[in-house]
């Protein structure tokens, strides 16, 4: 899954991935900005833990929907949810 970011210094947008392709160090990888003053590994863990969550995420729903096809889940409320807990509510 193609999670996406974007810095709040600079605006620009990227790939979450791109943090940590080339080993994390909380810049932002447009303008170099530090996004986690004083927090690099726990910030670099919980970039991490998004990644893999994000992966376990797509795969789940893909197995439910092959399984279960008449199931249908809310992505409206999911999306909601997940926005809250991003802090974007």
């Amino acid at each position: 899954m193609d999670v996406g970011a974007w810095c709040g210094h600079c605006g620009e947008s990227f790939r979450l991935a791109e943090m940590v392709d080339g080993g994390f160090d909380g810049r932002c990888p447009r303008c170099g900005f530090d996004l986690a003053p004083g927090y690099l590994p726990v910030a670099a863990a919980a970039v991490h833990d998004v990644l893999t969550a994000a992966s376990a995420l797509e795969s789940a729903a893909g197995r439910l929907h092959d399984v279960a096809p008449r199931l249908h889940v809310d992505g409206r409320k999911l999306n909601a949810d997940l926005g809250a807990a991003l802090g974007e509510s």
